[in-house]
C-alpha cells in the first residue's frame, strides 16, 4: 500500500464562536457556543411551562441579528405566539433595539408574518417573525393555513436565495409533532437540523419538556445537539422556586457544569445598587454561574496563577489597630481580613476608617453593608470630622470613588450574591468611567442565611468570595458581631472557622466604663509579628 503524506491523516479542524451576549452565558461556555467554522452551531433549549425558553431564544436571536452583516436574514417560528405579541413585547418589556440600532416593521403582506428592519452601522439586517399552524390546530375547511415543518424548511431555502440566512428559530417544535403523520413529521424534523448545518445557518429549537419516557418528542441524542440548556424551577426555600438553568451537554468544547441561577428583567429596573432578585443591569436574561463555577472561571482566566499578596503594609486606617503589629509588619494588600466585633463596639466606624485610608492614597473603595443603609451611612460620616472630609463631598453625597451599598433582604442565589459582588467590584454601574475597587469593606457578615435564605453553605461562600476578591485585585475587611464575652471565654464562641479562612483576626470587645475606649487583639495574622496583649483602642483617635 502506497504511504500517505502525514498531512492527509490530520485534517485540519478550527473552530467559531458564537457569542450569545448573555454575559453569564458566555462565561459559563468559555466565551460562547463553540462550533466546527464549517458548519454552524445548534441548540436545545428544553424545559417546563414557564421556565423562560422562548424569552431565552428571543434574546438569542436579536441580539445576533442587531449584531449582523449588512444582508443578514434572521427566521423566527412560533406556533403558541403570534408575531405582533412577540414584537410589543420586545419594545416595551426588554428593549433590545438599543442605541445605534434604528428598528422598522414593515408592511403587512401575508397573516401570521412580521419583517422588522434593523439598521445598525453595520447595515441592515432582516428578523422575520412567523406563526407557525400545524394542520391539526387548524380548522378541516381551513385549508392552505398550515405552516408546519415542511413549510418551514421549503421557506428557509427560499429565503437563502434572496440573502444569507444566519440563524433559524423554531418554538415549540412539540406543537408541529402533533398531527396524524406523526413520524413523518419527526423526519421532517430531523432534516431541519441536518439542512441548517450543511447550510452553514445556526439553529435554534425550543422543547417542552416531556417524561423521559415520552417517545413523541425527539430527544437531544437524535438532533446530535452541539448545545443542550435545560430550564426549571427549583425549590429552593419554603413557598419559594427559583429559576435555575443547567448545560446537558456541550459537544465542541468545555463548559462549567452544575446548577446554576438566572433571573429575568423588563425595562426600567436598572439602578445602582443591584444586589437583590429585582436589581439587574439590564432587561432580559441574567444567569449567574454557581459559586463553584465562578471558582473555576476566575482560576481558568487567571491561568492558575494565584495573585500573591503585597509586600508592605497598608493602613488599617486606625493607629491603634496599626500599632497592634509589631517591627512595621501588618496586613498587606490583598490580605483578607475579618474585625470580630463583640456587641458596644461601633465596628461601622472601624469599618469606614478602613476605606477612608483608602480614598485619601486616591483608591476607588466600596462597603457593603447589611446592618446600616446608605442614610444611615451617610450620617455617620457627617457627624465624624475624621470621615466627613474624606468620604462626602462639598454638597455631602458620597465621595465619587467611595460607593455604599445596602443589601435589603431577598431570596437571591449564592452565584448571584458573588457574581454581582465581583461586577460591583469591577466598577459596574458607577457613574463614569468605571474605577475597579481596591479596598472593600463588607459590614456584616452574621448569619447570612438570615436574610439570603438561598444563601446556604456560608462558609463556603464566605472563602470563595475571598478567593474571588484576590482575582480581582480587592484588599477586603469583614465584620462579623461575635458574643459577648467572646474574648475571655464567658461564651461558647469558637472562632476556628475564622482561623481557617483568613489571613489576618482582629477581635474589638468592650472596656466596661472607659467611654469610647475599648481593647483590641490580634488573634492571628499571616507572617506579621503582633502583640500578644490587648491593647487600648480609642475610637475617635486622629
Amino acid at each position: 500500500m502506497a504511504r500517505r503524506a502525514a498531512g492527509q491523516y490530520r485534517a485540519a479542524v478550527t473552530f467559531a464562536t458564537l457569542k450569545t451576549g448573555i454575559d453569564g452565558l458566555d462565561g459559563l461556555l468559555g466565551g460562547g457556543i463553540r462550533y466546527p467554522d464549517d458548519s454552524a452551531a445548534f441548540v436545545c433549549l428544553a424545559g417546563g411551562p414557564g421556565t423562560g425558553k422562548t424569552l431565552l431564544a428571543l434574546e438569542l436571536v436579536v441580539r445576533a441579528w442587531l449584531d449582523a452583516d449588512d444582508g443578514a436574514t434572521f427566521l423566527y417560528y412560533s406556533v403558541e405566539h403570534s408575531p405582533e405579541s412577540l414584537h410589543k413585547k420586545l419594545a416595551a418589556d426588554f428593549d433590545w433595539f438599543r442605541a445605534g440600532a434604528a428598528i422598522t416593521a414593515q408592511p403587512r403582506e401575508v397573516p401570521g408574518k412580521l419583517v422588522l428592519l434593523a439598521r445598525t452601522p453595520r447595515g441592515v439586517a432582516k428578523l422575520v417573525m412567523t406563526q407557525a399552524r400545524p394542520a391539526s390546530m387548524q380548522q378541516k375547511a381551513a385549508r392552505g393555513t398550515a405552516v408546519d415543518i415542511e413549510w418551514i424548511l421549503a421557506e428557509v431555502e427560499n429565503h437563502r436565495l434572496v440573502d444569507p440566512v444566519r440563524m433559524v428559530v423554531i418554538d415549540n417544535v412539540g406543537l408541529l409533532l402533533t398531527d396524524l403523520e406523526y413520524f413523518e413529521k419527526r423526519a421532517a424534523l430531523l432534516e431541519v437540523r441536518r439542512r441548517l448545518l450543511e447550510s452553514g445557518i445556526h439553529g435554534i429549537f425550543v422543547m417542552e419538556e416531556a417524561h423521559p419516557r415520552d417517545l413523541r418528542l425527539p430527544s437531544a441524542e437524535e438532533f446530535s445537539t452541539d448545545l443542550m440548556i435545560h430550564l426549571s424551577f427549583r425549590e429552593e426555600a419554603i413557598d419559594f422556586k427559583a429559576r435555575a438553568l443547567e448545560i446537558s451537554k456541550a459537544r465542541h468544547q468545555y463548559y462549567y457544569r452544575g446548577v446554576h441561577h438566572f433571573s429575568i428583567a423588563g425595562r426600567g429596573v436598572t439602578r445602582d445598587v443591584y444586589l437583590g432578585a429585582r436589581n439587574e443591569r439590564g432587561p432580559g436574561i441574567h444567569i449567574y454561574p454557581s459559586v463553584a463555577a465562578q471558582l473555576s472561571m476566575a482560576r481558568d482566566q487567571a491561568q492558575f496563577t494565584v495573585p500573591p499578596r503585597g509586600s508592605e503594609p497598608i493602613d488599617l486606617g486606625h493607629p491603634d489597630l496599626n500599632g497592634a503589629f509589631l517591627h512595621g509588619t501588618g496586613p498587606a494588600e490583598r490580605s483578607s481580613t475579618v474585625l470580630l466585633a463583640e456587641p458596644g463596639t461601633p465596628a461601622t466606624f472601624l469599618a469606614l476608617r478602613f476605606l477612608a485610608a483608602g480614598l485619601r492614597r486616591g483608591e476607588s473603595v466600596l462597603l457593603v453593608s447589611t446592618r446600616e443603609d446608605r442614610d444611615a451611612i451617610r450620617r455617620i460620616c457627617q457627624r465624624e470630622p475624621l470621615l466627613r472630609g474624606v468620604c462626602l463631598d462639598a454638597d455631602g453625597r458620597f465621595a465619587t470613588d467611595f460607593r455604599v451599598v445596602y443589601l435589603h433582604p431577598e431570596f437571591i442565589a449564592p452565584g448571584k450574591f458573588t457574581w454581582d459582588l465581583v461586577r460591583l467590584c469591577q466598577g459596574g454601574h458607577a457613574a463614569g468611567a468605571a474605577r475597579p475597587v481596591v479596598r472593600l469593606a463588607f459590614d456584616n457578615i452574621h448569619r447570612l442565611g438570615d436574610r439570603f435564605p438561598l444563601v446556604t453553605g456560608q462558609r463556603f461562600l464566605i472563602a470563595a468570595m475571598l478567593d474571588l476578591l484576590r482575582y480581582e485585585g480587592v484588599t477586603p475587611l469583614f465584620v462579623d458581631m461575635v458574643p459577648p464575652r467572646a474574648h475571655d471565654g464567658g461564651s461558647d464562641f469558637d472562632p476556628s472557622p475564622y482561623l481557617v479562612g483568613f489571613d489576618n483576626v482582629l477581635h474589638v470587645f468592650p472596656t466596661p466604663g472607659a467611654g469610647d475606649s475599648a481593647r483590641c487583639r490580634v488573634v492571628k495574622s499571616v507572617g506579621n509579628e503582633f502583640r500578644t496583649d490587648d491593647p487600648p483602642l480609642a475610637w475617635r483617635r486622629p
